[in-house]
């Protein structure tokens, strides 16, 4: 009898501690379903958080959001095509003696120059950075060095017709850009192209 009440008292217990056991381990899966691991979660939409600078630095208050962020958009630099780029360093003026030259009837593929003269009509050295054709029949040359104060240059063009042009009138543009303000300066050539 003892023995019965032995063998039961201990299934009892082992019954209990099942029981005990598979409870405890339903609660840890359930909080682990309810509260993820943050320390392995990543959340990808939160954006990291700029530093107060005005906030621990009282002399910064007046400071504009471009100056506080260096890497913000200002609407000017949102489309670059708005803003024409301003030449760097001091300007001057410059003033063509002609700005169209009529070339008048030209052969297909014939060789036809000339000099463009201008003084830089302003107080600064004149630089040419740069002078181009609107097509690649139109080759301008002009002075690689500075142009000083009431100097006169030339800037040398020649017009090479192609056989596209032929029994057509052209005109072709040679924009200057330099040191000087508006930065573009345009010159124009003009020619009847005779047919072949």
């Amino acid at each position: 009898m003892t023995n019965k009440i032995t063998l039961g008292l201990v299934g009892l217990v082992l019954i209990i501690s099942v029981y005990n056991s598979v409870k405890i381990s339903n609660i840890k899966v359930e909080n682990v379903i309810e509260q993820p691991n943050r320390s392995n979660t990543v959340n990808t939409n939160v954006a990291p958080q700029q530093p107060n600078v005005a906030a621990t630095n009282p002399n910064m208050e007046n400071l504009n959001q471009q100056q506080l962020n260096p890497t913000a958009i200002t609407p000017n630099q949102q489309n670059p095509n708005q803003m024409q780029a301003a030449p760097t360093g001091p300007t001057t003026s410059i003033k063509f003696k002609e700005e169209v030259h009529d070339f008048g009837n030209v052969d297909v593929e014939s060789e036809n120059s000339y000099s463009f003269e201008f003084t830089n009509t302003g107080t600064e050295p004149l630089k040419i950075s740069n002078a181009r054709g609107s097509c690649g029949c139109t080759v301008p040359d002009w002075p690689k060095h500075a142009i000083k104060p009431n100097e006169t240059a030339t800037i040398d063009v020649i017009y090479r017709p192609n056989k596209g042009q032929a029994g057509a009138p052209q005109e072709k543009t040679v924009t200057v850009e330099a040191n000087t303000e508006p930065k573009n300066t345009i010159v124009k050539i003009k020619a009847f192209v005779n047919a072949e």
